[in-house]
């Protein structure tokens, strides 16, 4: 049998589907059938009840799911002494960016790690930071950078900065920013996902002030907000850089400054990565490029 066959059945029997099985795998929901019924016939032991709300484990499944979870971490664990054993760090690691490379440091974060460990190769993709701990915590993504703490025990977190945030007001109502927030209550809002940990700050900043926009917007991706308040189309919250972005691409955007809106960016991965040089590696060289000497949470 083959590990991928392994990580299959254990993803299987987490998320009780093959539909979502094969998201978090990235592959077919074809090949999530194949693998399963190859281990099946290999270990000649049904290991699933297909129903018609997914797949449940077999009695003979439940156990065999540990035994493999067992392997999978063992395989992990050999790696690890492998990459110990060298005098050179090689290896493949994911990495997810909660917003854009520029604010996140990329180019020095890239350029230090590359000049340091040429042979290490890292897989970036962009997701919101709720995905991010998804992912880190599902096996999906080795680490990442987060908004706001952990969600998970399994996860360490080394805090980069507290990011200070603005409510972020197109030209065409500068006028009204005289007159505090409730001047601007009328106005559509453009908002971040309700799952989203800068859109769990600003709904008790909203709170303790009484405050309910009459008009609210949802929109997932923060390059988009950017753009939609330079374009005037409705208020909403950004850092100073995305309001300078904001500047460059339309009308000046001007901002109100509260206390409240600050939260922590965090770089996170799982607490059992802690004895892999490689992820020992990138994290040393994000707090480098951050500036910061903190251990993981």
């Amino acid at each position: 049998m083959e590990l991928y066959q392994l990580k299959t059945f254990v993803v299987v029997a987490e998320e009780g589907h093959l539909t979502r099985a094969s998201v978090r795998l990235h592959t077919s929901q074809p090949s999530v059938s194949a693998h399963i019924k190859s281990l099946e016939e290999e270990l000649e032991t049904r290991l699933f009840i297909r129903t018609p709300k997914g797949m449940r484990l077999t009695e003979a499944g439940e156990r065999l799911r540990d035994k493999a979870k067992d392997v999978l971490r063992a395989a992990r664990e050999l790696k690890i002494e492998a990459r110990n054993m060298g005098d050179e760090l090689v290896g493949d690691l994911s990495m997810g960016l909660n917003t854009d490379a520029e604010y996140l440091r990329m180019v020095p974060l890239l350029t230090s790690l590359g000049e340091a460990h040429p042979k290490l190769t890292l897989q970036i993709q962009q997701r919101a930071s709720t995905s991010v701990q998804g992912a880190v915590r599902d096996g999906d993504l080795d680490c990442g950078f987060i908004f706001g703490g952990p969600r998970h025990p399994e996860i360490d977190a080394v805090t980069l900065e507290t990011t200070q945030f603005y409510v972020a007001v197109p030209d065409i109502w500068k006028d009204r920013i005289k007159g505090g927030l409730s001047a601007l209550a009328d106005l559509p809002w453009i908002m971040d996902p309700s799952d989203n940990p800068v859109q769990q700050l600003i709904e008790p900043f909203f709170q303790s002030r009484a405050f309910k926009p009459a008009n609210q917007l949802e929109v997932d991706g923060d390059e988009v907000i950017r753009v939609l308040v330079a374009a005037g189309k409705g208020v909403s919250f950004l850092r100073s850089n995305e309001v300078r972005a904001a500047n460059r691409i339309g009308r000046k955007v001007h901002v109100m400054a509260f206390d409240e809106l600050s939260i922590d960016l965090n770089f996170v991965c799982l607490k059992r990565r802690d004895q892999d040089p490689v992820m020992r590696a990138v994290i040393e060289h994000v707090k480098r490029a951050w500036g910061v000497d903190n251990a993981p949470q």
